[in-house]
């Protein structure tokens, strides 16, 4: 994205929102995504099986309330969702129907707590490809994110 328009959006989605500059801080220059209240940060992923992706982003929620992440969906991925390591980082992973985004906070999506997970690929993937993911917020609605890929094998 232009990053003279990820500036303007950004101003922009700062000043409809009421938030203390330090809830409110994001690096301009990795914004994937804003839609409303909600901006994407850092989105990345990394493939460590030949099925699967492990996704990873900062999500902003500037809005007034709490926003709800309800599904998680890929044009290159048959089934995908949110889990959480739950402190065994990068093991065992609980699946979760949704994840809340607080109003004035970032959620981190990590190596140690939640993130998306994309199974069944419908292509194969390389390193530095570019997998679509959308989220789907319950207020927000669909916002789709650009996440560059990893494969480690």
């Amino acid at each position: 994205m232009n990053r003279l328009l990820v500036t303007a959006l950004a101003a922009t989605a700062m000043l409809a929102t009421p938030l203390a500059a330090e809830e409110a801080s994001f690096n301009e220059d990795a914004v994937a995504a804003m839609k409303g209240g909600i901006v994407i940060e850092s989105p990345w992923g990394v493939s460590m099986k030949k099925d699967e992706i492990i996704v990873f982003m900062t999500i902003h929620n500037g809005g007034d309330d709490t926003d709800t992440i309800k599904a998680v969906s890929s044009k290159l991925a048959d089934t995908a969702g949110i889990a959480n390591f739950e402190g065994k980082a990068m093991r065992d992973s609980k699946s979760l129907k949704t994840l809340d985004t607080p109003k004035g906070e970032a959620t981190n999506l990590d190596q140690d707590g939640y993130h998306l997970v994309l199974t069944d690929l419908t292509e194969e993937i390389e390193s530095g490809d570019i997998v679509p993911v959308t989220l789907e917020f319950e207020d927000t609605g669909e916002l789709e994110v650009q996440v560059s890929i990893t494969v480690i094998n």
